[in-house]
């Protein structure tokens, strides 16, 4: 059976998604409590989907740093869906949401030519050549 793990380019795009959810986790809570007015940190200047989207984006980095396979199908969808949901904050000329829609977009296309995920396969041990020839009890 093999297991799977990320790649390197999977660490960076799970980087990207990390930083973008903290953000809007962190910019929703500052706007619940008033303590803010910035409107890069929220999404379509609605609180709740705000937190929605930065729990989804936590979600998608701990399933790429573990391994999952359908971190990558995952990763793209949702990507794709917050840079549907930034257009008005494009209009707006937000230089903040411009350049991470730009990091997403640069991600979904490497999702697209390369999986995130690869697989290792577990290493084959001689019998001939092993400790357990020799009379070595450790396994």
């Amino acid at each position: 059976m093999a297991d799977t793990g990320p790649r390197f380019g999977g660490l960076v795009v799970a980087s990207l998604a990390g930083v973008v959810g903290t953000k809007y986790l962190l910019g929703g809570a500052l706007a619940t409590v008033d303590a803010t007015d910035v409107t890069s940190v929220l999404v379509m200047q609605n609180i709740a989907l705000t937190f929605t989207i930065g729990t989804l984006l936590a979600v998608v980095t701990g399933a790429i740093a573990s391994g999952f396979i359908l971190s990558r199908v995952m990763t793209a969808v949702l990507f794709l869906c917050l840079i549907g949901l930034s257009i008005p904050a494009f209009r707006a000329g937000d230089l903040v949401i411009i350049s991470e829609s730009i990091g997403m977009g640069l991600s979904i296309l490497y999702l697209l030519v390369r999986s995130p995920i690869k697989r290792v396969e577990s290493a084959q041990v001689d019998e001939d050549d092993s400790a357990t020839r020799h009379g070595s009890t450790l396994r």
